[in-house]
């Protein structure tokens, strides 16, 4: 029996690594399946791509305002707009009758009707009315009087704002009476041109009140009594303040 113990050592040392190496987890399969998973080298430095916009972008389109337009409040508007003031006449009735031998500074009367035609221009009416008081010393009776009608077109110059500036350029007929002088002496003619700045002060949605400069120019044509002279331009300037009532307002 002690002869056959060499054979019985030897065969139990021979299969020990045969069932150490069946306890362990096969080596390939992990690698086999962590290979199915992971990205090939080449397909990892790949970036992704990106999805396609659904819409093309419109390059030839308008682009959008940066500021947004005021809204219109003027374009279907009626203004009506009593002034008063201080008026100083200049110039010459006719030939050799320059007007401040005959009247001084004066109070002036005036109302302007317009409508608007869009947001910036509106187109009026105008009515004048002067009281002129005497030019001094030279004739302390002569007072005149002058009356004059006419069109007008006035620009508006921003939108959006409280005060509302403007310039206005229009056209009329004129007529003065000169008294004082033992008959009264009446003179017609064209205003061919009459020119006024100003603005208005919206303090509420419907009025508004400002300043404003005027300056008319014309020549007369004709003469109550007596021969007319040679024609030269006759020059009033005036300033002061007007009221204005704007429907259907701001």
């Amino acid at each position: 029996m002690s002869r056959f113990w060499p054979l019985f050592a030897a065969a139990a040392l021979g299969g020990f690594p045969l069932a150490a190496s069946a306890q362990e987890p096969p080596e390939e399969s992990v690698e086999e399946e962590g290979s199915e998973d992971a990205p090939a080298p080449g397909d990892a430095k790949k970036p992704k791509a990106k999805r396609a916009p659904t819409e093309a972008p419109d390059d030839d389109g308008p682009e959008p305002p940066l500021v947004v337009p005021a809204p219109d409040a003027l374009g279907g508007h009626f203004q009506l707009s009593p002034l008063v003031g201080v008026a100083v006449p200049f110039g010459s009735l006719e030939a050799n009758a320059p007007q401040s031998d005959a009247m001084g500074a004066g109070w002036a009367f005036g109302l302007d009707a317009a409508y608007g035609v869009s947001r910036t221009v509106a187109l009026g009416a105008f009515g004048q009315y002067l009281r002129l008081g005497s030019p001094g010393s030279s004739c302390s009776d002569c007072k005149a009087s002058s009356m004059a009608a006419g069109a007008f077109v006035r620009y508006h110059l921003v939108q959006g704002v409280r005060f509302d500036p403007w310039m206005l350029a229009g056209i009329g007929y004129r007529t003065t009476t000169l008294s004082g002088l033992g008959n009264d002496v009446t003179y017609s003619g064209v205003e061919w041109l009459r020119l006024m700045v100003g603005g208005d002060w919206y303090a509420f949605d419907k009025i508004g009140f400002g300043p404003y400069l005027e300056l008319d120019m014309g020549y007369y044509s004709s003469r109550s009594s007596g021969d007319l002279g040679s024609a030269r331009a006759h020059w009033t300037f005036s300033t002061g303040a007007r009221v204005t009532l704007d429907l259907p307002g701001k």
